[in-house]
Formats: C-alpha cells, structure tokens, sequence
C-alpha cells in the first residue's frame, strides 16, 4: 500500500531500499575511505565482505582493481576485477577510466584503442578526459598528429581552465616533437 491507502503502482517494487544493497553501500563508503588513509588490508577486508554479501556489487570490483594494480602489482587479478566492475556497474564509470589507465601503462593500445571507443558511449565520463585519453595514446605510439588532433577535441570541449592548460601543452609538446621529427617543416 503506498502512503495513500492504495495500492503502490507497479514498476516501483525495485525503487525500495534494499537492506543489503544499503549494508553494501556503507561497507563501501568505509572501504573508500580506509582506501584514502592507506589502510589497505582493512579496506579489501570490507570489500571482501561486500562481494560476499553481493557478488554483484560493480564497484567494490573496481576498488580491488585499483589495490591489485597499485598495492599489490599483480596485473592479472587487477585487470580481471576491472572487468568485473564494467560487467556489473556498468554506469559506473571509475572502472572505465581505471582500466583506461590500466592498459595505457601497459602499452596495450590495440586493447586501448577498442576501450576508449567503448568508453566514448558511456554516458557521464566527461569528453575531455576521452579526448584527452585518446591524445595519450597516440602521443605514446608516436602519432603525433593524431595525438595533436586529439588534444585540440579535449582543449574544445572542457570547461575547466586548469585542463585547457594542460592540453595545450600536450599540442605543445606534440609539436616540438614533430619539429625535432621533420626540422625543415617548421
């Protein structure tokens, strides 16, 4: 019955709170934090129970991911939790990003390239950062207009001067590269 003395319409059983996705949710945001004080066993601890709790629960995923990749240094099991998150919190969009991060640091950019193009149709990661995203890598493959183009699309879209700066210098540096490259050209 909802507050009324009807009956609840239909369709919105699934928006009451669920007692253990609440339970998980605060497991969470105390994980999140120990995470941020450096208190990293605690913080898989509470993530640990979460997935047992829920395996389902997309973002303690990504934060194993994250300790695993940074802490830990094992790259198999960080790249397998990434994927897990993307699996099962697909608008969440910190495992897009970390996994971004993740196989850019390992030079994979066939894998990078396929990623940021998914990535692209995510809704709520913010533009630049793909264009940005983009510019990296094809600054790292030496595509330097490519990288260039890329930088201009991020330096185009952002709002935020502190970024707009900091694509600049990526064109920039792209340039000076190309000018070292090809010496008569410029």
């Amino acid at each position: 019955m909802d507050f009324n003395g009807g009956n609840q319409p239909t369709g919105f059983d699934n928006l009451l709170p669920d007692r253990t996705e609440m339970e998980c949710e605060e497991l969470f945001a105390q994980a999140d934090k120990l995470l941020n004080d450096g208190v990293i066993m605690e913080a898989v601890e509470k993530l640990s129970t979460i997935l047992k709790r829920n395996p389902r629960f997309g973002k303690a995923y990504n934060h194993l991911g994250w300790v695993y990749e940074t802490k830990y240094k094992n790259m198999a099991r960080a790249e397998e939790y990434y994927k897990a998150a993307m699996q099962f919190a697909p608008h969440y969009t910190a495992p897009w990003l970390n996994y971004c991060y993740f196989l850019s640091n390992q030079n994979r950019y066939d894998e990078l390239k396929n990623h940021l193009d998914r990535m692209s149709q995510i809704s709520g990661i913010a533009k630049d950062t793909i264009a940005n995203e983009y510019a990296i890598m094809y600054e790292m493959m030496g595509n330097l207009q490519q990288a260039i183009d890329s930088y201009q699309k991020a330096a185009i879209v952002t709002l935020d001067s502190g970024k707009l700066d900091k694509y600049k210098e990526g064109i920039d540096r792209c340039q000076k590269k190309l000018a070292i490259l090809n010496p008569n050209r410029f």
